[in-house]
């Protein structure tokens, strides 16, 4: 009576464990692809930034 407990305890656990490493792995990606997206965003902002200058002096003459 108490193995199958004890056996079912550690299925728990393990499952547990692997829940939590699957979730951890899932986070440190979805971290990649922020920190990944933030670089893009800021080459991006600095073509406009260098961009933007060239366009308002071509307007004002």
């Amino acid at each position: 009576m108490i193995e199958p407990a004890i056996l079912i305890s550690e299925n728990l656990l393990e499952q547990e464990e692997k829940a939590h490493q699957e979730t951890q792995e899932q986070l440190e990606s979805q971290k990649n692809i922020i920190a990944e997206k933030k670089q893009q965003l800021t080459r991006i902002k600095n073509q406009i930034e260098t961009i933007l200058p060239e366009i308002n002096s071509s307007l004002a003459t």
